[in-house]
């Protein structure tokens, strides 16, 4: 399993699911290591509803994901608001049937949108847009067997991905700018 180097670097879920076949799911040390998160934050964002419970102590691909989807963007967006987004796009945290998509592929999208995005001082928002069109262009909602016209829950899910990229890329330019005052 590969630790993050920064806290704003992001993984590739991919290189962490095989730990989930392999293990039934991770122990909190794990998560810690994984996502950079202290255990207290994790525990913490469990006990207020932010994050799925673990089963039998053990942490899968939904809890893992979510955390490291709060963690990327809680330096530019306060923790409520996260919780409120997320809530769009997957409604009640303990409650998977309400859910529009995985935590696990939503984090997927993220990755893959930051990594055709880089550097972020040449992004658009209409750039952002096409990317993340191309990205979701196969998705099909709860219940949704066709393709064609934009369903509800993909408009919802492109929206929801332009406000964390947005969010990403505004923690970047900031951690940017951070980086030119302390050379100044």
């Amino acid at each position: 399993m590969k630790k993050k180097e920064t806290r704003w670097d992001v993984i590739d879920f991919d290189s962490i699911r095989p730990a989930f076949t392999a293990t039934g799911g991770l122990v909190l040390s794990q998560v810690v290591e994984i996502t950079g998160v202290g255990s207290s934050t994790i525990q913490n964002w469990i006990k207020r509803g932010w994050i799925p419970s673990p089963v039998d102590k053990k942490y899968g691909e939904r809890q893992v994901a979510r955390i490291l989807i709060v963690d990327m963007l809680r330096k530019s967006m306060q923790l409520e608001k996260i919780v409120r987004l997320m809530e769009c796009v997957n409604g009640n945290v303990e409650d998977q049937s309400d859910d529009i998509i995985k935590d696990a592929d939503l984090y997927t999208y993220i990755y893959r949108i930051i990594q055709k995005i880089k550097p972020v001082e040449k992004f658009t928002l209409d750039r952002i847009d096409e990317i993340i069109s191309e990205e979701i262009n196969d998705y099909n909602g709860p219940g949704e067997n066709y393709t064609g016209s934009v369903s509800n829950t993909a408009q919802r899910l492109h929206e929801a991905l332009r406000i964390i990229i947005m969010t990403y890329i505004s923690s970047e330019l900031r951690k940017r700018a951070e980086y030119e005052l302390d050379r100044m």
